[in-house]
């Protein structure tokens, strides 16, 4: 089933794209009913990132709410109606923009979605993104950079169980499990493997 039909028939079922990723060129994607999304669009472009589509749908009103990028340089960018963002930037760059990310931390903006496409990185950061603070860890441990963002949130969440997994193939069996104690999905990455 190509991408357009999974999205397709995840709006048919009330579902909105809360997240995606990239890993060999195929793309993973979160589709979830509790985002408070009320309208999507999305495009799957050549570039990393397609400037002048996301100019045209910030004039609409619609925001940045997932990326993910390819190894080859194309990208994915979905842009969302109901989020609570008030204004957006992004930052496309070869290394990681700490110096930009500062910047905008000091004018009110946080992160908000991130995604590399070969060695490039791209950073998206959003006021009334709903954190009291942020911040950025870089990690050079391993082959590639990796960089871990940690927020505050406004208002404590309802429930604070969180977990993280790393599998070296997609944890399908692992994730229905956590359906039925009702954990979901929130966020997901490729890495490359160490090896």
């Amino acid at each position: 089933m190509r991408l357009a039909q999974h999205i397709e028939k995840g709006n048919e079922d009330g579902l909105f794209i809360s997240c995606v990723a990239s890993c060999s060129n195929l793309w993973a994607l979160i589709m979830d009913a509790g985002t408070g999304f009320t309208a999507q669009v999305y495009e799957l472009s050549a570039n990393f990132l397609h400037k002048e589509w996301i100019m045209e749908q910030w004039e609409k009103n619609y925001y940045i709410s997932a990326l993910a990028g390819t190894n080859s340089g194309s990208s994915l960018v979905v842009m969302s109606k109901g989020s609570a963002y008030a204004q957006q930037s992004y930052k496309v760059s070869e290394s990681f923009p700490f110096k930009w990310i500062n910047k905008k931390w000091r004018e009110g903006f946080y992160i908000t979605a991130m995604a590399t496409a070969g060695n490039r990185w791209a950073v998206v950061m959003s006021r009334n993104a709903g954190f009291s603070d942020q911040v950025v860890e870089l990690d050079f441990l391993y082959p590639s950079e990796v960089a871990f963002v940690l927020s505050v949130p406004r208002r404590k969440p309802m429930d604070e169980t969180q977990e993280t997994l790393r599998t070296s193939a997609f944890p399908s069996q692992h994730v229905k499990e956590k359906w039925s104690k009702n954990l979901y999905i929130a966020s997901v990455c490729y890495g490359r493997t160490v090896s």
